[in-house]
């Protein structure tokens, strides 16, 4: 059953990158590096058959500034290197929706981007490591989001596309980000990567 679930995760995967303007190419290595002691690693990860093929865009913002770190297509992860503190990254797919992070240098913290059926977008998802939460690492799936999914990197292109589309996601932004500000703390921090969330 698993080899049946890579294939036709593989096959979306083809199917995505074949046919959409995808600013990614698939890394030569396949491996996470470790972080540098004066960073952190979030290691972003997509693997449902639901709207599988349902293009998502990942950024991380700074005093609401965007930077792009790539397009997520089903089926693959991200890799992003960034400081340590607090942040805050957006998936858009359809719709835009939020995680907040507070990440320590040297350690790697893994996210599910997962379709969210209240937004119509899709959840960029903390995966704790102490079990408190339905995404951990104590999961079976994790090990096949982790290890099962096709590590994907920016092209050298990729900064140049996202220039020229920039006010269009600024805009998709602000409209979701005050949306966002509505939820309760509770759900908030159930948005949150907490620094011990790494590993």
């Amino acid at each position: 059953m698993k080899s049946l679930l890579k294939l036709v995760a593989s096959l979306s995967f083809i199917a995505f990158m074949s046919g959409c303007s995808t600013q990614m190419v698939k890394s030569k290595t396949g491996l996470i590096q470790p972080p540098t002691d004066d960073q952190a690693t979030i290691v972003f990860m997509r693997s449902s058959f639901i709207a599988s093929g349902v293009g998502v865009e990942l950024f991380e913002i700074t005093d609401g500034e965007l930077e792009f770190i790539g397009n997520l297509p089903n089926g693959s992860k991200v890799a992003h290197k960034t400081e340590p503190g607090q942040k805050v990254y957006m998936a858009y797919g359809n719709a835009a929706d939020f995680m907040i992070a507070n990440v320590e240098a040297g350690k790697t913290y893994y996210s599910i981007v997962r379709p969210n059926w209240w937004s119509g977008g899709f959840a960029p998802t903390p995966i704790r490591t102490d079990g408190s939460s339905n995404y951990h690492t104590g999961l079976s799936e994790f090990e096949s989001w982790k290890d099962d999914s096709t590590l994907l990197e920016l092209k050298p292109t990729a900064q140049e596309w996202f220039a020229e589309r920039r006010k269009k996601y600024e805009k998709i932004y602000r409209i979701y980000w005050n949306k966002f500000q509505t939820k309760s703390d509770d759900k908030k921090q159930q948005r949150t990567l907490n620094p011990q969330d790494g590993i």
